[in-house]
Order: C-alpha cells, then sequence, then structure tokens
C-alpha cells in the first residue's frame, strides 16, 4: 500500500512540475524566472467528499494559484513591465512615456529629461543606410538586428533625472519579425527592443534581467501574442540570454563561490552582456531563418509531432454545427473531433493539417476571436464537398 501511494505521489510530482513550465512558458516575463526558478510552494484545497467541488473548479484553483505565485515571482526579479521601457522622468514603467507608439517602434535611449525615445525601426536602418533596408517592405521581410551600448542609449539624459534603482547595460534591435494576424490588423509585423537591464531594490540587492520592449500589431500589450501564437520566433535566443545573464548575478556569484560578493568588475561585467547580446543575435537570426520555412499549420504539426489525419474525413463528417468553425486570419474550416483532434480544410474541401489541441486552446482561441463559429452554409458546404464521389481530401 505504501508503494502504490509513493507511486501516486511521483506522478502528482510530475503533473505539478509539467503544469508550472506550460503557465510559465505563456508568461509575459517568465523568461525572466525561468532559469533560476528551480522550486515553489504550492497550496491548494482539495475536497474528498462532495458538496460542489469538481475535477475542474479543483484544476481551476490550482491553476490560479500557479499563475499568482509566478506573478508575485515575475514583479519581484524586476524594476521594469514586460513590453515597456523604464522612464526615468517618472521612475517607473507604468507612464505613458514607456510604452512603444506602435509595433514597428523601437526603443532609442532616453531624452535630457529621462523620458523613453522611439522611433520607427525601417526609418532608424534607413538613417544608419543599412544594406538591407529596402528588403524590410518586402513579403516576408528582410531580417536585421541591430546592438547599442549603455553609453549611446544614455544619450542626452541630464544626471540629475536618472535614476539610481535602474540602469540600462545595452540592447539589440530587431526586426521585422512576422506574426499571426487578424484581416482588420493588416500586416502582421513587428520590431522587438531586447534590454539588458540591472535593477537595485531597497536593501541595495542587485539584479540582472532581459526585458522585451513591443507591442503587437493592433497595437494590444506585448503578452497578446502569448495568447494568439503556438510558438514565438525569440523565445528560444531570450531564454537562452537570460540563462546567460544569472552568471553575472552577484548574489549568483556568491552562492558558486567565487569569493567575489559584489559579482563580476564593471568592466567585465559590460564585456559580457556584449558577448551575450552578439549570442542572442545569432540565435535570433538563426530561429527566425528556421521558422519562415514553416508557415501557419506546418508548425504546428512540427511542435505538436502529431498528424490524426486518418480521422479527419469520419470527424467532419459527423461533425455538429457547433463543431465546425473559421480561422478569421486564412479562411480555413476547422473541424472538432474526439480528444482533442483538430483537423484544418480548405473552404474547396482539402485537408490542410491535423493536429491536438486541449480544450482550454481550443476555448482561448475562441474567446480571442481567431476562430469563430461557422454558418450553416459554411458547414454544409464543406460536409457536401467530402461526401462527394471522388473527393480528394490531401493537399
Amino acid at each position: 500500500m505504501e508503494d502504490r501511494a509513493l507511486a501516486l505521489g511521483e506522478i502528482a510530482w510530475d503533473v505539478l512540475a509539467r503544469i508550472v513550465r506550460e503557465r510559465l512558458a505563456r508568461r509575459p516575463g517568465g523568461h525572466l524566472i525561468e532559469p533560476g526558478l528551480d522550486e515553489i510552494e504550492i497550496a491548494v484545497r482539495v475536497a474528498l467528499q462532495g458538496g460542489d467541488d469538481t475535477p475542474r473548479s479543483f484544476a481551476e484553483r490550482l491553476v490560479a494559484s500557479v499563475d499568482e505565485i509566478l506573478d508575485d515571482l515575475v514583479h519581484e526579479a524586476v524594476a521594469f513591465r514586460p513590453g515597456r521601457a523604464f522612464c526615468h522622468r517618472c521612475a517607473s514603467a507604468g507612464c505613458e512615456h514607456a510604452h512603444p507608439p506602435s509595433a514597428r517602434h523601437v526603443f532609442l535611449g532616453y531624452g535630457p529629461t529621462g523620458t523613453p525615445r522611439w522611433e520607427d525601426f525601417a526609418q532608424h536602418c534607413l538613417d544608419l543606410r543599412h544594406a538591407d533596408v529596402d528588403r524590410l517592405y518586402d513579403d516576408p521581410p528582410a531580417f536585421v538586428t541591430l546592438r547599442h551600448d549603455a553609453s549611446s542609449l544614455k544619450g542626452a539624459m541630464v544626471p540629475a533625472f536618472e535614476a539610481g534603482s535602474y540602469e540600462l547595460l545595452g540592447q539589440l534591435t530587431a526586426g521585422f519579425f512576422t506574426v499571426r494576424a487578424r484581416a482588420e490588423e493588416g500586416r502582421g509585423v513587428l520590431a522587438l527592443t531586447f534590454q539588458v537591464a540591472a535593477s537595485r531594490n531597497a536593501s541595495g540587492r542587485v539584479r540582472l534581467g532581459l526585458n522585451i520592449l513591443g507591442r503587437t500589431p493592433s497595437g494590444e500589450e506585448l503578452g497578446m501574442l502569448w495568447e494568439r501564437q503556438d510558438d514565438l520566433p525569440w523565445r528560444r535566443a531570450v531564454k537562452w540570454a537570460q540563462s546567460a545573464l544569472v552568471s553575472l548575478s552577484p548574489a549568483r556569484s556568491a552562492r558558486c563561490g567565487s569569493g567575489a560578493r559584489s559579482g563580476p568588475s564593471a568592466e567585465e561585467r559590460d564585456r559580457r552582456v556584449e558577448g551575450i547580446l552578439r549570442g542572442m543575435a545569432r540565435r535570433l537570426e538563426r530561429d527566425v531563418r528556421g521558422l519562415s520555412r514553416r508557415t501557419g499549420h506546418a508548425q504546428v504539426r512540427h511542435d505538436s509531432g502529431e498528424r490524426p489525419t486518418r480521422m479527419a474525413v469520419t470527424d467532419a463528417r459527423e461533425a455538429r454545427r457547433e463543431e465546425v468553425l473559421v480561422d478569421e486570419r486564412n479562411g480555413t474550416l476547422v473541424v472538432l473531433g474526439e480528444r482533442g483532434r483538430t483537423h484544418f480544410f480548405t473552404p474547396d474541401g482539402r485537408l490542410v493539417s491535423s493536429v491536438r489541441y486541449s480544450r482550454e486552446a481550443i476555448e482561448r482561441k475562441r474567446k480571442l476571436g481567431v476562430w469563430r463559429e461557422a454558418s450553416p452554409e459554411e458547414a454544409g458546404a464543406l460536409r457536401g464537398r467530402l461526401e462527394a464521389p471522388g473527393s480528394d481530401t490531401h493537399v
């Protein structure tokens, strides 16, 4: 009996760890705590008998508890907000100056009073006479990365406006990334600013972090992309860079027995930050090139590693009307089958792809307006084409 309880405990440990990793991967700013997150303490109530409690309500409480813990850790880790620049004039990242004006704008330093300066990325490349500036308007666009050191970013800021709790050590601007966009959002491209900064809390402890500045093509908070995109082309490079920055933390140096509680010297720190930004640029360029070879549902197939295509026609013929949706981004018809099977058909009845989605992922796409319910005519037309003699379901 004891062995059985231990086995169940091991299963619970694995499931809880997977829940934390999944929520962390989709949390804006999660990359800031992921490398050093060894454990968290979760408290959640478990009802053993009857009442109004259900497995679903327990799961919702558990996920909410994990989300709350991760949010607290992100806010504790940094003195800035994901997606926004730190404004020295207002001593925060929550003011009107902190947000880029559009998805195409990048951070280019501070003005005399410490307010962030923003500029269109293509215009900035044009000012620099970059060799690929014309190709930024191609479809797909060229991808360019530019490094900026701390001295150039401080710009003309008057020392009296400089907040001692925040120091910008360097940054990388990159664009254009291509992302999925709704029809009303126009061209789905954006430029991002990746900043390495040092924040100092009230007790004087210094922490290094990597922040991502930007917004979606429609002007929403950058965090919305974590909900609308199965993968982000910069995620792996960001995770690598943040892991590299952990080794520069003074607290980490002391734990590792380096004997230098203050961490590396300013010169060594700046040299290593420059190396991290160079390495991040290489990884971004490599990952963007790799992702550009896959499009839409082909990327979903790559991520899932599974294609439940053999049930596609059966599921489509047996689907109720509410189980036939339309992807607003490209007009494909989405058919929901059992156990998360999800099939994508062109309007003329050709099968594009089949993957598996969780119930939560499907509901999220519906709430965000990515998928809408098909009209009776759209659902009926698909079923009619699939039942026609000699119909071909393959691309």
